[in-house]
């Protein structure tokens, strides 16, 4: 069942052990990496340093990626997008760790209207609709090398 609460940023340092310090992460990846046993290591060793999946057809980064955007409420659990919430992750939390967080460089409006396109040019790149199921790891570098490029 997706997360219907709204988005929160946690550090793991406040929900675990020490070891851990100051690594950002959202409910949705604790509820991921603790369901599908994935280690802080592994789920770094998924993304590059602009927050894009490196191997977007391993078996693990689709597990984790699928129940990262259903826990997000990104996708329902047939895998259709919600792109109001898709929207504002992206415009929040996809410019904030790309480090783009600054709102007068990088207008609200201006992001809004960037994640309009990109998901246009997205669906058109894959030949998806609203249903990207089985293609989430994709659609979402996809999406975010649009945030990555600016």
């Amino acid at each position: 069942m997706a997360n219907t609460e709204p988005l929160l940023s946690l550090h793991l340092s406040d929900v675990t052990s020490s070891e851990v310090t100051d690594w950002k992460m959202e409910k949705a990846d604790l509820i991921c990496t603790a369901k599908l046993n994935v280690t802080k290591e592994q789920l770094d060793s998924m993304f590059d340093n602009n927050i894009k999946l490196i191997n977007p057809d391993d078996e693990s980064v689709k597990k984790f990626m699928g129940c990262w955007m259903l826990e997000q409420g990104i996708i329902d659990g047939a895998g259709n997008l919600n792109l109001s919430v898709y929207k504002m992750w992206y415009t929040t939390y996809g410019y904030e760790y790309l480090g783009k967080d600054n709102v007068e460089k990088y207008k609200i409006e201006d992001r809004e209207i960037s994640f309009d396109k990109a998901v246009v040019d997205c669906q058109t790149q894959m030949g998806v609709t609203l249903n990207i199921k089985d293609k989430e790891p994709h659609f979402y570098n996809c999406i975010i090398s649009t945030i990555s490029a600016l």
